[in-house]
């Protein structure tokens, strides 16, 4: 119960936290990298104020030439925390600034709340009444903040070359009640230059990452008559959620813009969004291309475009420890002369990165496509049965009153940078997903329950049995 009370007084405190930390734009900015800030100012920034946060509240703390830090608080065998406080780019559709940490309808909005600032601080302010309570520890529980999550991993790997690395631990950065399995990630460059110019497709751009499904695809198009595109667009059924508005033409350069939205969503869960990039090509289709335009529009329309789990290529794989491969078309910059689209495709933990790859090269080399392995993670897969597992599972029921499950996820978390790691919270069961999304927001009635949940938790981890 004194842990508990300890959480309940913290409840200002935690939530102005989260506002302060999400108010920090820490988006990768390689253009502005300096010593002490490899991945750009902002994001600098952010893991400074956090470290000293973490200072204040009288936890011993090390920032890590600026690729990581870490909170660390008693003594022992490491359990490891890994959160992160670099975030995606906002993108559009918000509804108010996404850095604003505007609070609306019982949540905080705001690019990085939920993923992975406010769960982190969560951690943090869990560490803190633990300490506060004068509960004992048998083991040195360290969250580990990375600053490189949502693009390489860079953070990571120079970590483990400078730290020491946990064996076991959790990234609250998914959902409850436990991950114990994530898909292997590998995203794909394909590449090709033209033989000649594209007569009327200037440009086409759509996507900022892999991992996102993208929501804004831009679209140049000449000597194609204005009349023609807008009895086009109005012909054209757009689903729900996705329209193209068609600008004034730039009659010294004969050229037309359009501009198609859709609907954001995680890369690993494509299927939640409505990619804006596919809608594009599905309208330019329409259009009376050249054969050599219409050729690639149907080639990325039949491979990556061709559903959710990659149909197209041919290996919609699935297993059952974690379901079906996704596949998100994330990225493509299209001009008159040459042509570049990247794919996001989470595979299932039971197979190998060739049972992927392979079908897609032999298909790129009849297309006369160049092909680049961009980043791959191999799956990741901690048994059910494990003590951590269960321990997690224990704190969830016990603190939520919730029926305690183990699943598998497409998305990669820190976990997989450690040799027994999973993902722990923080959206409950039946929550929207947010992750990567317009209006991103965490639940201010879930900030104190969920905080418990990670004490819970790090005491059954990290604590002798009369102590939890």
């Amino acid at each position: 119960m004194r842990l508990d009370q300890q959480i309940d007084l913290m409840k200002e405190d935690l939530l102005a936290a989260i506002q302060a930390c999400t108010r920090i734009k820490s988006v990768k900015d390689i253009e502005h990298a300096a010593p002490g800030a490899p991945f750009g100012p902002g994001i600098q920034k952010a893991l400074e104020w956090i470290l000293a946060l973490g200072e204040k509240f009288g936890f011993t703390i090390k920032n890590v030439d600026g690729y990581a830090g870490y909170i660390e608080m008693g003594k022992g065998d490491l359990l490891g925390i890994l959160g992160h406080i670099d975030v995606v780019p906002e993108g559009d559709g918000w509804s108010v600034p996404p850095y604003s940490a505007t609070i609306k309808d019982g949540k905080i909005l705001g690019r990085g709340a939920l993923d992975d600032k406010g769960p982190s601080l969560m951690v943090l302010f869990a560490m803190k009444a633990i300490k506060d309570a004068n509960i004992p520890l048998n083991m040195r529980v360290r969250l580990i903040l990375g600053t490189d999550e949502e693009s390489d991993w860079a953070d990571m790997d120079y970590y483990s070359t400078k730290e020491e690395v946990p064996q076991i631990g959790f990234a609250p950065d998914a959902e409850f009640p436990v991950i114990h399995a994530e898909k292997g990630i590998l995203h794909l460059e394909l590449s090709k230059s033209h033989a000649t110019s594209f007569p009327h497709l200037v440009r086409v751009k759509g996507g900022e990452r892999a991992n996102i499904v993208p929501d804004l695809c831009e679209v140049t198009v000449k000597g194609i008559a204005d009349d023609v595109i807008a009895k086009k667009l109005n012909d054209f059924s757009f689903p729900k959620g996705v329209s193209c508005k068609l600008h004034n033409q730039d009659h010294h350069e004969q050229e037309i813009k359009l501009t198609f939205r859709g609907v954001g969503a995680h890369g690993s869960l494509p299927q939640n969004g409505k990619n804006a990039i596919l809608y594009t090509l599905q309208f330019l289709r329409t259009l009376p291309l050249a054969h050599e335009e219409q050729h690639i529009l149907d080639f990325i329309l039949t491979y990556p475009g061709a559903g959710f789990m990659g149909e197209g290529f041919g290996i919609a794989l699935s297993d059952e420890p974690s379901g079906k491969l996704s596949l998100n078309l994330g990225i493509l910059e299209m001009t008159s002369d040459k042509v570049r689209f990247v794919i996001d495709i989470r595979y299932p933990v039971t197979f190998k990165l060739d049972d992927v790859f392979l079908p897609i090269k032999k298909i790129a080399q009849s297309e006369k496509l160049g092909l680049k392995v961009l980043t791959h993670q191999e799956a990741h897969h901690v048994p059910k049965d494990s003590a951590l597992v269960q321990s997690l599972l224990k704190a969830y029921a016990d603190v939520t009153g919730l029926e305690p499950f183990a699943f598998a996820i497409g998305g990669g978390t820190y976990a997989k940078a450690l040799p027994q790691g999973v993902a722990f919270g923080p959206v409950f069961p039946g929550e929207p997903e947010m992750v990567h999304c317009a209006d991103e927001y965490i639940s201010i009635d879930n900030l104190l329950i969920t905080t418990k949940v990670y004490a819970q938790a790090i005491l059954n981890l990290a604590a002798d049995p009369e102590n939890r």
